[in-house]
């Protein structure tokens, strides 16, 4: 009896999981387009960079100048930034409850004007000790999201213009910011997928870069990056 008993109810829980997968494969959309932000132009890259970080982590901040202060502009000098794609990943780390909505901010940033997003970014970690724990442990949410908002008036973004995105008002229930919870989600769910924890974490034409540090200084990617690139003038020659 107990045998028929735990069978019938192995049988019920395995046709209701399978349901709810259903129900999940179906009611879950793609992204329209490839996930994360491109700190650069670049239309046919030989060397795809992704750099996945948290924009309230100190390290991923002192990552993310150098690249854009020194690497960046020493790869345009050198006439190469048309060969390497940066791409910056969203990477919110919930045991900083402001990180969310910082990531929600930028998210916001992204969707009212593109190309805006890297002067965002950086106006963001450039006042990033003001979203620590420590001087957010008092704000709400919304006075948190008018804050992030602010901060894109100051870099250009029309007034209104990202706080109308951020805005609370409507929702219902447990329903979200309308367009950004679901880009949030996509972001989440692509970092779980490629096993990434820390910040910052580098993948380089989609393996894990495990020898990249925040620290490494402009001498140190020119060492890493230049192997690669001379690989493809080579094989560009032949």
């Amino acid at each position: 009896m107990f045998t028929s008993l735990k069978a019938i109810s192995n049988v019920l829980f395995s046709s209701d999981r399978l349901n709810r997968t259903k129900e999940y494969c179906v009611a879950s959309p793609h992204p329209p387009t490839p996930l994360g932000f491109r700190l650069n132009i670049s239309p046919d890259p030989a060397v795809s960079i992704e750099l996945f970080q948290d924009v309230c982590c100190p390290f991923s901040k002192r990552m993310f100048n150098t690249i854009v202060e020194e690497l960046i502009p020493m790869l345009k000098d050198k006439e190469l930034i048309h060969r390497i794609c940066f791409i910056w990943q969203s990477v919110p780390q919930p045991w900083h409850a402001q990180s969310c909505l910082m990531h929600e901010a930028i998210i916001a940033a992204y969707l009212t004007n593109k190309h805006k997003i890297v002067d965002y970014l950086q106006s963001l970690y450039y006042q990033q000790d003001n979203f620590f724990d420590e001087k957010t442990k008092d704000l709400s949410r919304v006075e948190l999201y008018a804050r992030l908002a602010n901060i894109g008036v100051q870099c250009g973004y029309e007034p209104g213009t990202i706080s109308s995105k951020l805005n609370l008002e409507g929702v219902k229930g447990n329903s979200g910011l309308i367009g950004i919870t679901q880009h949030l989600k996509w972001a989440v769910k692509y970092h779980r997928m490629r096993g990434v924890h820390v910040t910052p974490t580098v993948f380089i034409n989609g393996l894990e870069a495990v020898d990249i540090s925040s620290d490494w200084s402009l001498r140190d990617w020119r060492k890493k990056l230049e192997p690669m690139l001379n690989q493809w003038k080579i094989h560009q020659a032949t």
